[in-house]
């Protein structure tokens, strides 16, 4: 990890994700991630992973009716391009958001899966674009993410 980045891990509350563990700097954001901190789903890289580890019948009633809030200027905010991306990122496995909750920060999430296969938690890395792009941050970061996914398995 370099200077600057912080990684979390996160669950799924409704329409929020909420941090339940963090390391590293977190100096460069503005909202924060401290632990308890609560973050609008649609708009987080870990949000996204976890809407997308839901079954298809369950995220289209998730999304039915639902309202999903501009943040910044890249906030996407379309329920079919949503689903786009929610179906991108099930297929991936992976996500990248970039300043989609706040300006001068993306993010690359990864499942946290049980023993069972199942998601119960989503692991993320932050950065400011400056610091690292966002092909950067996938091309180093997501293999340590993926690893430490991995190594943390047996634990959930």
């Amino acid at each position: 990890m370099q200077t600057g980045e912080s990684f979390s891990a996160v669950v799924l509350d409704g329409e929020q994700v909420v941090i339940i563990a963090r390391s590293g700097s977190i100096r460069m954001l503005a909202y924060g991630l401290h632990l308890g901190a609560r973050l609008p789903a649609h708009a987080t890289s870990t949000g996204r992973v976890l809407l997308a580890a839901k079954p298809k019948r369950e995220f289209a009633a998730w999304l039915k009716g639902r309202e999903l809030p501009r943040l910044t200027p890249q906030t996407l905010v379309d329920p079919r391009k949503f689903r786009a991306v929610i179906d991108e990122v099930r297929e991936q496995d992976f996500c990248v958001a970039t300043e989609e909750h706040e300006l001068g920060v993306h993010a690359l999430a990864v499942p946290l899966r049980d023993m069972a296969g199942r998601t119960v938690a989503a692991l993320n890395v932050v950065a400011a674009p400056q610091r690292l792009a966002p092909e950067v941050l996938q091309r180093d970061l997501l293999p340590l993410l993926l690893e430490a996914a991995r190594e943390l398995r047996p634990l959930l």
